[in-house]
């Protein structure tokens, strides 16, 4: 049970093999080592035999040789133990028995077979035999997905047969015990089987409720895991965004230049390089500021992705990589798996990382010339107009936008003034730009257009008379203002024929195989905008290639105006000393006072230090609360000989808690003896003649009592230092032999006088004793009276 922890992290039949061969393989050592006595250094040697012998053919299968280790298996093998739980939360999930990451689960299986089995048959406490299963599940956990894969009921239950385990032990070793004292049988029912099936119906019952609650209330915040907290190998933050090398694809040499070479790409497909989300009024880019945007989480894919969730067409897409360079790898649709062909295949394989939030590839180090690969994707479907002007925005996740230029809301607030739903505020700002605007990459005899995508250079786009750029522009500017109107929004980069222009793309695909040649001037970018209906949806919004009008000429014309016979009015000059001071510090907040800087730059450590010393004194305040509490209930109690008896009570105590020995049952004058201080043996007698004299008590013996107590008790500080009369008034001695004054107020029981009086027959009800065992100090005088004198039975 506790190994469908991992399942989630390798899902494959090789995960159950390397299970079972764990789970038998660390039952065998643990018996050998019980049945030969053999000390906890053997059972581990054994363990590290059993663990090279089995771990290459289960655990690193592809370099196994049958069922026999090889040495790059062993290597991998003993290597993994230490280096490949890092691996493991670096590579996205599942991963199968991809290179070596089985050995994590295969070794701390073993491990903890070998530890719970040797424990259940050998240790003195066989209860703790679960804890290394209840490790073992915690670690799948640790290392799994930051999803919630594994169920709470499956923790729940594996929780309950640890409880239950422990139960079961217990009560066998307990009874076994009373069986051998005693000499007879053990009560299997009464002493084992019915406190086991009590605690079986305790821990079910508390499976039910807990696990009601984990389903019905689960966690408001995101899973933490190890994957979620370790750094990345791979940071898109190093790299330069790709759309700001976007004219590089348009200059003369590279446009005509063949990138890729793409089978299987259907008509109009597009081949994506990267995805960005990240807008800071520069550049977008991958991966949020502080990179823990799911846009900048890149994991290695041993397996396949999963995109079952996913609804569209299956592809089948062969990529020869030409003259494209860089980090990302270009992609089809959203990836389920990939295979590179020839040479440098693996290390390519090894270097590829993916995220699936945006479907981005990358390889470390970089995709150069001689690239070959295969990819599986899915096409994901796509809404036409019509149902996009139904859309309604999503609910995905992206960075938000910084330094967004002022013109982008001016314009969607002029092109969507009469739409009355999000999704036709979309279809009608990305027509207006389509419409409106003219292409241009300002190279060769294009008409001057400035690269770039930063907020100046959108600002310009929007608001120039005659709107020109290329796809690098109006794809950021859809996604803002896709933001603006409420949808989530990211830019994509990549090749399709004819690069979205409305360019010729005659004669790109040749051959039986289907095969497109993409050049440099197929580049394009375009827009995704997330839908509560349909997910991301893919928007093109460049313009078609046209002729660009003329600029008009916008300079203002001088305004002639008739000359006037009348001399315009002196300009007054103010006085120089008239004159205002200028008002620089208008908006400069005032600075506050030296000392004032000083008294808030030290508050916090003070409000600090002074917080720790009130948790570190908390105990002691506690402790001397509730002795307060002790004397003041003694203090008020309701009758005159139940104050007697707190007072006694408090005496005792206070002897207690400065080291004197008070033995448990002595008589009050057995208490005394040896005291230090003054006053105690006054006070056992005056206690001993109040308690079990023949009177009823008055509130002024009660008063003496309390006086004299408070007088003995001082005179047990005298010639004390302070050390040991602070150790004395924080002593837990009285506290932890007195606890009955929380349950029972003074003088409302027998037990006081009980405990300090050794064999007196005593009437309970009334508090007296029978005379014969009376030990007063008129003992004598008292046995010589008769009884019927006394009005005693």
């Amino acid at each position: 049970m506790a190994s469908t922890a991992w399942w989630p992290i390798h899902r494959d039949g090789s995960m159950v093999t390397a299970g079972v061969t764990a789970v038998v393989a660390g039952t065998v050592v643990a018996w050998a080592g019980a049945l030969g006595r053999l000390p906890t250094v053997v059972v581990g040697v054994l363990t590290v035999a059993v663990f090279t012998l089995t771990g290459v053919p289960v655990a690193v299968p592809a370099e196994a040789a049958g069922l026999l280790p090889t040495g790059p298996g062993l290597v991998d093998l003993f290597a993994g133990v230490a280096l490949d739980w890092k691996r493991l939360v670096t590579v996205s999930l599942p991963v199968g028995s991809y290179e070596s990451l089985l050995v994590p689960y295969f070794v701390t299986t073993l491990v903890a077979t070998v530890t719970a089995v040797t424990v259940a048959i050998r240790a003195s406490r066989p209860e703790t035999a679960s804890i290394p299963a209840l490790v073992l599940f915690a670690a799948g956990v640790v290392v799994g997905p930051s999803r919630l894969d594994v169920s709470v009921a499956t923790a729940v239950a594996l929780g309950g047969i640890a409880l239950v385990w422990a139960l079961v032990v217990r009560h066998s070793r307990r009874a076994a015990s009373v069986a051998a004292t005693v000499g007879g049988r053990v009560p299997v029912w009464r002493s084992v089987a019915r406190p086991a099936l009590v605690g079986t119906g305790t821990v079910l019952a508390a499976a039910v409720v807990a696990t009601g609650l984990g389903l019905v209330a689960p966690p408001s915040v995101g899973r933490t895991v190890a994957r979620t907290e370790v750094v990345k190998p791979f940071d898109p933050r190093d790299e330069v965004s790709p759309l700001s090398t976007f004219r590089a694809y348009e200059e003369t040499g590279s446009a005509d230049a063949t990138q890729l070479r793409v089978s299987g790409l259907p008509q109009g497909g597009f081949v994506r390089i990267a995805t960005l989300d990240t807008y800071d009024g520069v550049v977008f880019r991958v991966g949020g500021d502080d990179g823990a945007s799911a846009s900048g989480t890149f994991e290695r894919v041993p397996t396949t992705v999963d995109v079952g969730g996913v609804r569209g067409t299956d592809l089948q897409v062969g990529v020869d990589v030409d003259a494209y360079r860089g980090v990302w790898l270009p992609t089809v649709g959203d990836l389920e798996s990939v295979t590179f062909r020839g040479d440098g295949a693996e290390q390519a394989r090894r270097s590829f990382f993916y995220d699936r939030a945006t479907s981005t590839g990358a390889v470390v180090g970089g995709v150069g010339a001689g690239t070959r690969y295969d990819l599986d994707a899915v096409l994901p479907d796509q809404p036409d107009d019509q149902q996009l002007a139904s859309a309604r925005p999503g609910t995905a996740a992206v960075p938000s936008a910084t330094g967004v230029p002022d013109a982008v809301r001016e314009r969607v607030e002029s092109t969507t003034a009469d739409a009355r739903t999000d999704g036709e505020k979309l279809v009608a700002a990305v027509r207006w730009l389509t419409s409106t605007g003219y292409v241009s990459h300002g190279v060769g005899d294009d008409r001057a257009s400035r690269s770039g995508h930063g907020a100046d250079r959108i600002q310009e786009l929007l608001t120039a008379p005659v709107m020109i750029g290329d796809q690098e522009q109006y794809a950021v500017a859809a996604a803002l203002m896709a933001r603006q109107i409420g949808f989530p929004s990211r830019v994509v980069m990549g090749f399709t024929p004819g690069g979205d222009s409305g360019a010729s793309s005659a004669g790109r695909t040749s051959g039986s195989g289907g095969t497109t040649t993409l050049r440099g001037s197929d580049v394009t970018a375009r827009v995704e905008v997330d839908t509560a209906q349909w997910g991301w949806v893919t928007l093109n919004p460049n313009p078609v290639v046209r002729e660009i009008p003329e600029e008009q000429d916008q300079t203002p014309q001088p305004v002639t105006r008739p000359e006037t016979v009348v001399p315009p009015p002196p300009v007054e000059r103010q006085d120089q000393d008239q004159q205002a001071p200028p008002q620089t510090d208008r908006e400069t907040p005032p600075v506050p006072p030296l000392w004032l800087q000083v008294l808030l730059a030290a508050l916090p450590w003070v409000l600090a230090t002074l917080g720790f010393v009130a948790l570190v004194l908390l105990p002691f305040a506690i402790v001397l609360l509730c002795k307060r509490v002790r004397r003041r209930r003694r203090r008020r109690a309701p009758t005159p000989r139940a104050r007697v008896t707190g007072a006694w009570d408090e005496y005792r105590d206070a002897l207690l808690d400065r080291g004197h020995a008070v033995p448990e049952g002595a008589t009050r004058r057995e208490a005394v003896a040896g005291a230090p201080g003054r006053g105690g043996t006054g006070l056992a007698a005056l206690a001993d003649r109040s308690v079990f004299g023949p009177d009823d008590v008055d509130q002024g013996t009660a008063d003496r009592m309390w006086s004299a107590t408070e007088e003995a008790i001082e005179s047990l500080r005298e010639g004390r230092t302070r050390r040991e009369r602070v150790r004395a008034a924080v002593s837990l001695r009285s506290l932890r032999s007195g606890v009955g004054w929380l349950r029972r107020r003074p003088g409302t029981g027998p037990a006081r006088a009980g405990a300090t009086v050794t064999g007196v027959g005593t009437s309970v009800d009334q508090g007296r004793p029978g005379a014969r065992d009376y030990d007063g100090p008129e003992a004598g005088e008292r046995r010589g009276r008769p009884s019927e004198d006394r009005g005693e039975p």
